[in-house]
């Protein structure tokens, strides 16, 4: 269980948050382009044995890329997974115009 129900994925520490925003730059420099590598699909699921979560993406060109991940980093997959959403749920806050004017 986790102190954080509703933001578990969150940095608890200035070291924690520190660490995790240098990872997330790395891995941005690092990746390149998001637009060239656009998926238009994608699909998800486990292995018979349930030793494996198995993604599955189509590219614009219709091509297809499949990764699995083992059962004994997942935990970790999805923590990542939902630093990266609360960021893009962020910026896209930020993006929005405010409705209405006082």
């Amino acid at each position: 269980m986790t102190d954080k129900p509703e933001a578990w994925w969150r940095p608890t520490t200035p070291e924690e948050a520190a660490d995790l925003e240098q990872q997330q730059a790395d891995f941005k420099a690092q990746f390149g382009d998001f637009q060239t590598v656009l998926a238009d699909g994608f699909w998800l699921g486990s292995s018979p044995d349930g030793q494996l979560l198995a993604f599955q993406f189509k590219g614009l060109d219709g091509s297809i890329h499949r990764h699995t991940l083992p059962w004994h980093i997942v935990d970790v997959f999805f923590t990542q997974f939902s630093v990266a959403v609360d960021e893009m749920g962020q910026r896209q806050f930020a993006l929005k115009e405010p409705a209405g004017a006082a």
